[in-house]
């Protein structure tokens, strides 16, 4: 039987990934959207969606609690 390699080597040989920290979660999702903003948003790697995801739930008012909440449990 093969042994398989370590994490770091195998996120490597499919481009470079970096592994999740802790906490975090990757998603697919659909969404709708000016042309030129979902290539933009599409140009960005993964890390920087997130961050724009969470910029803008934050900038609607769409997270209050949720960390909260988070938190709790």
């Amino acid at each position: 039987m093969r042994k398989i390699p370590p994490k770091e080597l195998r996120l490597k040989a499919l481009g470079g990934l970096i592994e999740l920290a802790p906490g975090e979660r990757t998603a697919s999702a659909r969404f709708r959207g000016r042309g030129e903003v979902v290539e933009a948003f599409l140009r960005l790697d993964t890390r920087r969606r997130g961050e724009v995801v969470r910029a803008g739930l934050e900038a609607l008012g769409l997270l209050e609690g949720v960390e909260d909440a988070q938190k709790i449990k």
